[in-house]
């Protein structure tokens, strides 16, 4: 059933997410979360380079219990560092190679230098799958003409269903491309309160409290509601999610067993929030 999991790693490294109160993860703890994940037999994780220790924690783990999981990593491209270079010290940091290698951004995907990296890199390095991670649909048909990916991240929650467009979806499909979720919780603001999304973005003020009503009915909050949702759309390969604490991670796996009412689900379905200043937390104004 957990089949479909990954577990986005950033808060191994650093303080990630809108509503994360703790910081970064203690070791400890990683290490409390990395055994349920094995128990549940959840296989994967997503890193990236930026992730400032959080390779170094999965390593870590790693040595102590030489317990690997898959391992899907991001790379930027660099006049400092190589592709390769990033890729030999994900090995030293983690102690054995990624499954997958995403490039961060559709614009370092199809530049040249990247493409060429990655040709000598699938000649002499054991990765599987090689992708990106993409912002926007219209970044899909840029990466097409330079190179098919196996595999595209893309954000995706019940605000933001760009990419289930069944016109996109239709030229995934018939590129045998998986499709990986991220943003399902946008960050973490799905979990914030009313007054909180009434106070730092307007005009969607009638959308959130549709979405909080029927939340209500379902007895959990939106960000339950968006795990769910998502979890059931069956032309999402995986879906990526992070947590704060072990606790955090159980009560997203006893989620995901609850079933929504078809009224919930048509509700979901009907809105639609492809407002760029909600949807993108880079052009957020929070403080």
């Amino acid at each position: 059933m957990y089949q479909k999991i990954i577990l986005g790693t950033a808060q191994f490294g650093m303080k990630y997410g809108i509503s994360n109160k703790i910081g970064k993860i203690k070791t400890k703890n990683i290490f409390k979360i990395l055994k349920f994940l094995k128990k549940k037999k959840i296989k994967f994780l997503d890193t990236a380079s930026q992730y400032k220790t959080s390779e170094n924690e999965i390593g870590k783990f790693y040595k102590k219990t030489n317990i690997k999981f898959s391992v899907i990593t991001k790379y930027i491209l660099s006049d400092k560092i190589s592709i390769r270079k990033q890729l030999d010290k994900t090995y030293k940091n983690i102690g054995y190679y990624p499954d997958t290698i995403l490039a961060h951004n559709y614009k370092d995907y199809v530049s040249k230098k990247y493409q060429l990296e990655i040709k000598k890199i699938k000649e002499l390095y054991p990765i599987k799958n090689f992708g990106v991670s993409l912002y926007n649909p219209n970044e899909l048909f840029k990466v097409l003409k330079v190179c098919k990916p196996d595999v595209i991240q893309v954000p995706c929650n019940i605000l933001d269903k760009r990419f289930l467009d069944k016109k996109i979806l239709k030229i995934i499909k018939k590129n045998s491309i998986k499709i990986h979720a991220r943003s399902i919780f946008l960050q973490g603001l799905l979990f914030k309160d009313f007054k909180f999304i009434r106070r730092k973005f307007k005009n969607v003020n009638k959308i959130f409290k549709n979405l909080q009503n029927q939340a209500l009915k379902e007895k959990m909050n939106i960000g339950n509601l968006s795990l769910i949702w998502i979890f059931k759309q069956k032309e999402i390969d995986k879906i990526i999610f992070g947590v704060d604490c072990l606790l955090h991670l159980q009560n997203n796996i006893k989620t995901i067993k609850k079933k929504l009412s078809k009224e919930t689900f048509e509700i979901i379905e009907q809105n639609k929030l492809h407002n760029n200043k909600i949807i993108k937390p880079y052009l957020w104004k929070i403080k």
